[in-house]
């Protein structure tokens, strides 16, 4: 991997593909770079990739500071112009979505477009959409930090897994090694979580977002995904939602080559010429 100094350290990142627009992978809370190694073949034969470990998570140094979501934001920012890859596509999967929508509005002259996968997009309760039966997604994710406060990392991975996770996406479906990287992880991911911010931006900031978005969430997901991308794409100006048929909230990794395919072109048939 790669190495580029930030404030207090520094972020380790990949690059791969073709002479085409640059992309970056940005990951959720429980992963790091390697979520989307399954997609580099199909992606980079036509796009310029760039994937990289956020801060805390993999390679890169420790997460510093009590704003996971700003230090984050501006980590993003400062790989993007200090590898010279900008304006670019920002894919995100999980919290790596709400990022993408972060910096879309902090930084739009780096952004061409943003397409996430299954964000904690938090401004989605019930009322506003008529499902009763489902709690918003704050409350689930508020339940697990509670968890995360009283008992170790397996149990916090399990629960998440059976909250957001496909049937195919239960602990005892994972193997060793992603088994490894779920408790790697959990304690970033309970640090990231506990920011107000995480929940990505408000329904108000984001109706002025004009970049191309794409929305996707799995068909195989419970049906919380389906009300958080529903209520996301309603706010955003110029989204598509998708629902991935056989998929769930690890897409990337599970069935990379329907989610590369749909990814795939957004990216070629959306794009945001730069100037």
């Amino acid at each position: 991997m790669e190495h580029l100094d930030v404030r207090s350290g520094h972020l380790s990142y990949v690059r791969g593909g073709a002479e085409g627009d640059p992309v970056v992978l940005v990951h959720g809370g429980w992963d790091d770079h390697r979520l989307w190694d399954p997609l580099a073949a199909s992606l980079g034969a036509s796009l310029q990739l760039l994937s990289y470990d956020r801060r805390g998570h993999g390679e890169s140094s420790a997460r510093v500071g009590e704003r996971p979501v700003l230090d984050d934001t501006l980590d993003l920012a400062v790989l993007l112009e200090g590898t010279d890859h900008f304006p670019a596509h920002l894919v995100g999967q999980g919290y790596g979505g709400s990022l993408a929508m972060r910096l879309a509005l902090d930084r739009p002259e780096l952004v061409r477009s943003i397409a996430v996968h299954e964000p904690p997009f938090w401004h989605a309760g019930p009322p506003e959409l008529g499902a009763a039966a489902a709690p918003p997604l704050s409350v689930e994710i508020a339940r697990l930090l509670g968890l995360a406060g009283e008992s170790g990392p397996e149990a916090v991975a399990r629960s998440y897994l059976e909250v957001l996770g496909s049937p195919e996406e239960r602990w005892d479906r994972w193997g060793a090694d992603a088994r490894a990287r779920l408790l790697e992880n959990e304690g970033a991911w309970a640090r990231e979580m506990a920011d107000p911010e995480s929940g990505g931006p408000a329904a108000t900031d984001l109706s002025g977002l004009a970049v191309p978005a794409l929305v996707t969430f799995g068909g195989r997901s419970p049906r919380l995904a389906a009300l958080t991308a529903e209520a996301l794409g309603g706010v955003l100006a110029n989204s598509t939602v998708v629902r991935l048929p056989e998929v769930g909230h690890w897409a990337p990794r599970t069935e990379p080559s329907l989610y590369a395919g749909v990814l795939g072109s957004f990216l070629l048939e959306r794009n945001v010429p730069s100037t």
